[in-house]
């Protein structure tokens, strides 16, 4: 009987132990998860500091940005990107020109290299301002970016992209206003909606804060940032 009893009990403690190591063990990658999550965005974050500051060495001097070409930036390649045949595409000839690396120039989301090209600042005269384009995020690492580095930039437009995450918003030739008037307080966006929520606009310095972009970017991997700057 005292048998008996020692291997029921036996028993019962392998299935308890198993339990906490199950528990433990999804625990684990659960963190592992949030870690690998926090660190892309970390690194797309700081991808776009990046091409912002040699965007701005590079064209800055002469005051004239290049005109985008989205079509044909979603065409490069690791392989393609540095042919000069590709010296027209803006982030391609950041590349050539030595400014910044194949890896630096790539959203690490979405695989997709950066949208990038000229804007406007209201009825100012030529094409004196720049933006970047990131791609293919979802809700949770649109607000984390918006939260990270929306306040830094003088434009910032939530957008959805029509033709899924693997596309850009930003049409080829399309030259955004930073000074757009259509500006919408982001505190007022709700259920996923998208929209310019900082621009150069009077009254359109938005901060960006926690509690008023929680209604913004929508619940797909489709949403894009258009980050503008002088």
């Amino acid at each position: 009987m005292n048998l008996k009893k020692q291997r029921g009990m036996t028993l019962l403690e392998i299935i308890i132990v198993l339990g906490i190591i199950g528990t433990i063990a999804a625990g684990v990658v659960i963190l592992a998860q949030r870690a690998f999550d926090s660190k892309a965005i970390s690194d797309l974050v700081t991808n776009t500091n990046t091409v912002r500051t040699v965007i701005k060495e590079t064209y800055g001097p002469s005051g004239i940005y290049p005109t985008t070409d989205a079509a044909n930036t979603l065409a490069l390649t690791e392989a393609n990107i540095k042919d000069t045949a590709q010296s027209a595409v803006p982030i391609a000839a950041l590349v050539q020109l030595g400014k910044i690396s194949t890896n630096e120039a790539r959203n690490n989301i979405s695989s997709n290299f950066f949208n990038i090209g000229a804007a406007t600042v209201g009825t100012a005269t030529g094409n004196r301002a720049y933006f970047v384009e990131v791609n293919g995020l979802d809700q949770k690492q649109c607000r984390n970016i918006l939260l990270q580095t929306g306040n830094q930039w003088d434009y910032v437009q939530v957008v959805n992209a029509a033709d899924g995450s693997g596309s850009y918003s930003v049409a080829a030739g399309t030259v955004p206003d930073l000074a757009d008037t259509g500006v919408t307080d982001p505190a007022g966006i709700n259920n996923g909606g998208q929209g310019i929520i900082r621009s150069l606009a009077n009254n359109g310095n938005y901060t960006l804060s926690p509690q008023n972009i929680i209604g913004v970017c929508s619940d797909s991997a489709e949403n894009g940032l258009v980050l503008g700057s002088r």
